[in-house]
C-alpha cells in the first residue's frame, strides 16, 4: 500500500523496478559483481599484490615481475583525468623528469607503458613513510634541518636539470625506514606536475599546485620557475620547525589571496629561539615576486649553521600556531575532473583563478 507522502518519482521506481531474484540468483550475481582481488591482477608482466595508495590521479600499486621476481611500484593513471589537457603523454612526463634528474633523492623510473588505455609507470618500491604520517610524533630539531637540507639538495638537482617539481608539500616527501647507501633519508616524490624547461607545459595558465604551499605567481597563473619550489620549501619549512604553515584558511580563495598580498607572519612570533638568520631567510623565501627569494645555496648554508644554534636551544611556542578549524567546504571538481576542494588538495583549474580575479575587481569597485 502507498502511503500519503509517496513522490510521483517513487510510483515511477515501484512501477518500473523487476521482482526480487530468489537468493541463489542474487548470491551468483554479487561473486559476478565483486571486483577482482589485487593479488589477481596483471599489469603486462607485473603481477598486483596490492593496493598501497590512491589519489586524485593514480592509483599506486605493490607489484612484482612474474618473470624476474623484481618487486616495483606501479602508478596507473585513472581512467576519469585522462582527456585533451592531461593526455597518456602528460602523465608519463613524471618518468621524463624523474630520468633528467638521475638523482639519488627520487624514486628511480624502470619502465613506462599502457595498461587497458591507461599509462602507467613502474618505479623502485620504497619501505617507509611519508613526512606527513611522519609528524604523527615530533621530529628532533637536527632531524627536521636535515630532511630540509636533503630537500634542498634534491632541488637543486632538479633545477640544475630545468625541472621545477610544482608540488612540493609534505605527502610527497617519502621518509625511509633504514637511510641509502648514501646516508640519505628522504626520496622526493611524485613529479606528474613538474615544469620542464624548453618544453610546453601542459598546465600552463591553470592554478596548479597545492593550495597551502602555492606561490603567489602559480596563484596568479604565470609561468613557473624555480623560485615557486624555493617558496614551497619556506611553507614546509613552517610546518616542521614551527608547527603551522605561515597561511590557513578553510576558504580556498582567501588562501590565495593570503599567499598574493598578506605578509607571512615573521616565526619570532610564533616560537621563541629561531635563530635571526633563520628567520630572515624563511621569510625572504616566502617573497611575494619570485626574483626576491634566496637560491638553494644561500638556503642550505643558513639550514647548516642553525642545526649547530638549535643544538644549544629549543623553539618554544608563542601561542597555538592556528586556530581550530572551520568545517571545510564541500569539494569540488575543476574542469579536468580533479577535487579543487579545501586548501590541503591538489588543485589543476581555473576556476578558481576566474573567481579571484572577479574577488579582486569587486574589492577594487567597492573602494
Amino acid at each position: 500500500m502507498l502511503s500519503a507522502t509517496t513522490q510521483p518519482l517513487d510510483l515511477l521506481q515501484a512501477a518500473c523496478e523487476p521482482p526480487p531474484l530468489p537468493r541463489a540468483a542474487m548470491r551468483r550475481r554479487r561473486k559476478r559483481q565483486r571486483p577482482t582481488p589485487a593479488s589477481d591482477m596483471h599489469i603486462d608482466l607485473w603481477r598486483v599484490e596490492r593496493e598501497l595508495g590512491r589519489g586524485g590521479m593514480a592509483t599506486v600499486y605493490a607489484v612484482v615481475q612474474a618473470r624476474s621476481g623484481q618487486k616495483a611500484a606501479l602508478k596507473l593513471a585513472h581512467r576519469a583525468v585522462l582527456g585533451p589537457r592531461f593526455t597518456p603523454e602528460t602523465f608519463l612526463r613524471e618518468a621524463r623528469a624523474a630520468r633528467l634528474i638521475a638523482h639519488p633523492g627520487i624514486p628511480e623510473v624502470f619502465a613506462t607503458g599502457n595498461h587497458d588505455g591507461r599509462p602507467y609507470l613502474t618505479m623502485e618500491r620504497l619501505s617507509g613513510q611519508s613526512l606527513g604520517a611522519r609528524l604523527e610524533k615530533p621530529l628532533a630539531h637536527d632531524e627536521t634541518l636535515e630532511i630540509l637540507i636533503e630537500l634542498c639538495d634534491v632541488l637543486a638537482a632538479a633545477h640544475a636539470a630545468g625541472v621545477t617539481h610544482r608540488d612540493l608539500k609534505l605527502d610527497n616527501v617519502f621518509v625511509l625506514d633504514v637511510p641509502g647507501a648514501d646516508g640519505r633519508r628522504i626520496k622526493l616524490l611524485d613529479w606528474g606536475m613538474a615544469r620542464i624547461a624548453g618544453e610546453d607545459d601542459p598546465l600552463r595558465g591553470l592554478i596548479a599546485g597545492t593550495l597551502t604551499y602555492l606561490a603567489p605567481e602559480q596563484a596568479r597563473g604565470d609561468e613557473v620557475t624555480p623560485a615557486a619550489d624555493v617558496y614551497a620549501l619556506a611553507v614546509l619549512a613552517y610546518r616542521l620547525l614551527l608547527g603551522a604553515p605561515p597561511f590557513a584558511s578553510p576558504d580556498d580563495l582567501e588562501l590565495i589571496q593570503k599567499h598574493m598580498y598578506e605578509p607571512p607572519p615573521a616565526p619570532s612570533t610564533l616560537c621563541r629561539g629561531i635563530p635571526p638568520e633563520l628567520e630572515a631567510t624563511l621569510l625572504a623565501m616566502l617573497a611575494k615576486h619570485p626574483e626576491q627569494r634566496p637560491g638553494l645555496g644561500d638556503v642550505v648554508h643558513v639550514l647548516t649553521r642553525a642545526r649547530t644554534q638549535l643544538r644549544a636551544g629549543e623553539l618554544r611556542a608563542v601561542a597555538p600556531a592556528v586556530a581550530p578549524a572551520a568545517a571545510p567546504p564541500r569539494a569540488r571538481r575543476g574542469p579536468l575532473g580533479f577535487p579543487l576542494g579545501t586548501g590541503q588538495q591538489r588543485v589543476v583549474g581555473t576556476a578558481l583563478a576566474l573567481a579571484l580575479a572577479l574577488a579582486i575587481l569587486l574589492q577594487l569597485l567597492s573602494a
